[in-house]
């Protein structure tokens, strides 16, 4: 973590140096093109456990979502045993939810969150999926991030495979 920090001024700093004061496009240490001048700020996010998308959807899980009634129409609680087997609150007062939905798939899927950043009217969240075997079976892999409240609806992904 403390790595990518580094890495993320040293790029911008570097890219403020080859651009001056240009409209052009920069890369960060994140892979992501950010326009120089666009302010780009870090969003804090819990990620959100023990929760399944439900049987009945169809089609993908919104990106954002802003309240109970709409987050319990796609997701279910999934509690287990043991020590972290409950659902992760959320307190749909002064938090939303933003959620990376990889569809239907029949391989094993490794969603993780990279970074999550507020540019202009819009959120990125950079996400490493890395894919795995082939199943005889379906699965529904999503990760949910638990935000916030009063961010921008629109949500981009970028997506990293290894």
């Amino acid at each position: 973590m403390r790595g990518n920090v580094y890495s993320m001024i040293m790029s911008f700093l570097l890219a403020g140096s080859l651009c001056a004061c240009s409209h052009s496009a920069a890369v960060t240490a994140n892979g992501s093109a950010q326009v120089f001048n666009q302010s780009v700020t870090p969003v804090t996010y819990q990620l959100a456990n023990n929760y399944f998308i439900k049987n009945n959807v169809t089609g993908l899980v919104p990106r954002h979502i802003r309240s109970s009634a709409e987050f319990t129409r796609y997701f279910g609680m999934a509690a287990t045993m043991g020590k972290n087997g409950k659902p992760t609150p959320i307190d749909f007062a002064v938090q939303d939810v933003i959620v990376y939905d990889a569809g239907i798939v029949q391989k094993q899927l490794e969603i993780t969150p990279l970074t999550l950043n507020h540019a202009q009217d819009k959120l990125i969240l950079d996400v490493s999926i890395h894919s795995g075997a082939r199943q005889s079976y379906q699965m529904h892999p999503f990760i949910l991030l638990i935000v916030p409240k009063n961010l921008p609806d629109k949500v981009e992904f970028k997506l990293k495979q290894p």
